[in-house]
């Protein structure tokens, strides 16, 4: 899969999944409405609640990495030169792919257990909520790795100048 692609992928999922917020405040209010004005509170909008918010912050992580907005202290980068900054970037590249990788692998082994176990969460809905986001991060993760090969093959090539910096 060629970058572009892989980035118009991650901003789709990324933009549709951004919407679960909404959801998330609407069924928090819901449950506000529910509780204190009709003293009737829900069983289902906490737990729906966090499954979905953690949906989006999982997502949220191939995002960021996809468009290079994670956080950074740039202090010692900003000095240095640019074939410097090109070495740089290319040694966070591997080293990022080698965690990805470690990651991806350790995901794995979580979503897999979860999976075989059908592991629930243990509330009175008993939602298979902990299967369902071991797996979707077992997803995020390779992702990642991917994104994180894809960076590294870019890195090499500015490295041997066969595109701008």
């Amino acid at each position: 899969m060629q970058e572009g692609r892989i980035a118009r992928l991650v901003d789709l999922i990324g933009n549709w999944t951004s919407h679960l917020f909404l959801i998330v405040v609407a069924i928090t209010a819901y449950e506000v409405v529910m509780r204190y004005f009709f003293n009737a509170p829900t069983i289902w909008v906490h737990e729906l609640a966090v499954a979905l918010a953690a949906t989006c912050f999982v997502v949220g992580g191939p995002v960021v990495h996809q468009r290079q907005q994670h956080i950074t202290i740039s202090v010692i980068y900003d000095r240095m030169g640019p074939a410097a900054q090109r070495w740089s970037r290319a040694v966070s590249s591997v080293l990022a792919l080698i965690f990805c990788v470690l990651l991806t692998y350790a995901a794995w082994q979580q979503a897999r257990l979860a999976l075989l176990s059908g592991e629930t969460s243990g509330t009175a809905l008993n939602w298979p909520i902990p299967a369902y986001l071991k797996t979707l991060f077992l997803i995020a993760a390779a992702v990642l790795t991917v994104q994180s090969a894809v960076h590294l093959v870019r890195d090499v090539r500015r490295l041997r100048g066969r595109t701008a910096t």
